[in-house]
C-alpha cells in the first residue's frame, strides 16, 4: 500500500452497492472515475462499512471484533484497502490525480462522447439502426399504448425513460415514437437525472453529444442566455455529464428520430432536491427557483421551437436498491397501481400535488425521476407567470406506455413510462 497518510483512515467514495447472485457485492462509481467493477466477498461487507474516514485501522479491526467475534489481521485489512484505492473507490491522493486528469481531459474535449455506445447500444451505426428499427417496429404490441390516434396540438413536453435500450426500448419507442409523428421542435431541453452526488440542484453542459448516428449540437445561444439570467454558475458540474445516461440516451434517439434534420438540445441534469426528506415544499429552495425562473423566462421568449424531455425513470424497488422483500406477482400489482395513482397527478400536471405524494411516502419506492419530472411539471404549470414557465396552455398529459423490469436474481425490479403533452388547441 501506497505512503498516502488517508488510507490510514480509509474513507469510501459515494458508490453504488450491487448485490451478485453468488452473494458477492458489485461496488460501481456512478461518477465514471473508475471504469471497472469490483466484486467483494460477503465477509468484506462490514469491513468496508466501516471506512467512514474516522477510525485508524487499529479502530476497524476493534470494531470488526466487537461486531462478529472475528479477529481482523492487519496484513488483509491493508490488501482490501490497496485493492479499493487501486480501483479509485477511496478518497485518497491517487483518487484526486485521477480525478483532476478526468476533468481536464473531458474539458479541453470537442464533444462529448458516447460513452455508452457499444455497452449500452450498438456502437457500429448500421447495426445500431437496426437495433433502433427493430425497437420501433415492437413498440405498439409492448408499451401499451393507448390508441393510436393523430397527436393533436403542438407537442409541448415528453416524458421517456432513461433505464437502458433492452428493457424499456418499448417505452422509447413509444415515446420518441410519437415525437417522430409531432415533429416538434428545433431544441430540445434534456432534462436528465443526476446519478452522481452534486453541489448543484442543476448542471448544465455546453458541449456537443456524439453518437454513433452523428453529433446532436448543443443550443449555445440558450444556454449563454440562460447562464446571463443566473447568478449561479450552473455549468460548474459540468463534468457530471462525463459518464451520465440519462441525457447520453436521449440524445441517441433525437438523433435517431430527426436524423434529416437540424435538431439541438440544452443538456440539464437535475439533482434531488433537499425538500424530499424534509417535508419542506420545494420552493422553498432559493436555488433551484433560480433556474426554474430563467429556463421558464428564456423558454416563453422562444415559444413552440423548444420541446422539453424528461429522461426519468419511476420506481426502483428490492434487494439491490436496500430493500428487503420478494418479488412476487402480488408486489408488482400492487407496485404499478402505486405507480399508476402518481403517474395520473404527472399527467394532471400537478408538481406540487406529485411532490408531495412523494413526501407523504418517504419515496419508499425510490422515484429516481423525482428531480427531473419535478422540473418538468413546473415548466408546464397552467397558468403559470412568464417568468415561471410556458405561456402556453397545456393540456393534461397522455400516457404512451408504462414497464416494469424485474430482476428475480436480485428481487428487485424497476419501473419506467413513457407519456406526451400538447398545448390545447
Amino acid at each position: 500500500m501506497s505512503g498516502d497518510p488517508a488510507l490510514e483512515r480509509p474513507r469510501l467514495r459515494s458508490v453504488e452497492a450491487i448485490p451478485a447472485s453468488d452473494g458477492r457485492v458489485c461496488l460501481r462509481d456512478p461518477q465514471g472515475f473508475a471504469d471497472k467493477l469490483l466484486l467483494l466477498p460477503p465477509q468484506a461487507l462490514l469491513i468496508v462499512s466501516l471506512f467512514d474516514g474516522g477510525r485508524s485501522l487499529r479502530e476497524i479491526q476493534a470494531e470488526v471484533a466487537r461486531r462478529s467475534g472475528e479477529l481482523l489481521f492487519e496484513e488483509p485489512l491493508r490488501e482490501l484497502i490497496g485493492r479499493l484505492d487501486e480501483a479509485l473507490f477511496l478518497e485518497s491522493e491517487r483518487f484526486a490525480r485521477a480525478r483532476a486528469r478526468a476533468i481536464g481531459e473531458f474539458a479541453a474535449a470537442p464533444v462529448r462522447e458516447a460513452l455508452h455506445a457499444g455497452v449500452s447500444y450498438a456502437r457500429e451505426p448500421e447495426a445500431l439502426r437496426r437495433q433502433l428499427d427493430a425497437l420501433f417496429a415492437a413498440a405498439p404490441a409492448k408499451a401499451g399504448r393507448q390508441g393510436d390516434s393523430p397527436p393533436q396540438g403542438h407537442l409541448r413536453a415528453l416524458i421517456v425513460p432513461h433505464i437502458d435500450l433492452e428493457r424499456g426500448g418499448a417505452c422509447y419507442a413509444a415515446g420518441y415514437g410519437e415525437l417522430a409523428r409531432a415533429g416538434a421542435g428545433g431544441t430540445f431541453v434534456v432534462l436528465g437525472v443526476a446519478h452522481a452526488p452534486s453541489r448543484r440542484r442543476y448542471a448544465l453542459c455546453a458541449k456537443d453529444f456524439a453518437t454513433p448516428l452523428g453529433i446532436l449540437p448543443a443550443d449555445r445561444e440558450l444556454i449563454a442566455d440562460l447562464r446571463a439570467r443566473c447568478r449561479t454558475d450552473f455549468l460548474e458540474e459540468e463534468f457530471l455529464h462525463r459518464s451520465e445516461h440519462s441525457v447520453e440516451f436521449q440524445a441517441l434517439f433525437l438523433r435517431y428520430v430527426f436524423r434529416d434534420k437540424e435538431v439541438k438540445i440544452l443538456p440539464v441534469l437535475c439533482s434531488c432536491l433537499p425538500a424530499l426528506a424534509g417535508g419542506v415544499p420545494p420552493e422553498s429552495d432559493p436555488e433551484a427557483e433560480e433556474f426554474l425562473a430563467a429556463l421558464g423566462a428564456a423558454l416563453a421568449e422562444r415559444g413552440r421551437e423548444v420541446c422539453l424531455v424528461a429522461g426519468a425513470d419511476l420506481a426502483h424497488v428490492g434487494r439491490r436498491f436496500g430493500q428487503t422483500l420478494s418479488l412476487t406477482p402480488e408486489l408488482l400489482r400492487d407496485l404499478e397501481r402505486r405507480d399508476r395513482d402518481m403517474i395520473d397527478g404527472l399527467l394532471a400536471r400537478d408538481a406540487a400535488g406529485f411532490f408531495h405524494s412523494i413526501q407523504q411516502e418517504q419515496d419508499r419506492r425510490n422515484v429516481c425521476g423525482v428531480p427531473a419530472l419535478y422540473t418538468l411539471l413546473r415548466l408546464l404549470e397552467a397558468g403559470a407567470p412568464p417568468a415561471a414557465g410556458l405561456q402556453a396552455p397545456v393540456s393534461p398529459g397522455r400516457l404512451l406506455g408504462y414497464g416494469q423490469a424485474p430482476d428475480p436474481a436480485s428481487d428487485s425490479v424497476v419501473t419506467f413510462m413513457s407519456a406526451a403533452f400538447y398545448d390545447v388547441t
